[in-house]
């Protein structure tokens, strides 16, 4: 059962607790700042991992080739004769092959 508070009410109860609304504004400020506060160096915490990866990524891409390249159930197609080639695929994708 909810019931309403009129002002009086509720300054009569933030008496009680002895804070003023002023108090409480200034609580919820820092409150609300904090929070944002964690999400922003949260935030700028993954960016730099993500700079510190792809910097690394770079780093080792011919690394991460090689072992592509000798993956024994050939996932990642490394040196497939159209890459290589340089042909151009595009206008053929999505066609059923010719029997």
């Amino acid at each position: 059962m909810k019931t309403k508070l009129s002002n009086k009410e509720l300054n009569e109860l933030l008496e009680w607790f002895g804070l003023s609304d002023k108090e409480i504004h200034i609580t919820l400020e820092d409150d609300i700042k904090d929070v944002m506060d964690k999400y922003y160096d949260e935030n700028q915490e993954h960016e730099q991992k993500k700079k510190e990866f792809v910097s690394l990524f770079k780093e080792c891409y011919s690394d991460i080739v090689k072992i592509m390249e000798l993956d024994p159930h050939k996932r990642v197609a490394v040196n497939c004769f159209t890459c290589i080639k340089g042909m151009d695929l595009s206008k053929q994708y999505g066609k059923p092959k010719k029997k």
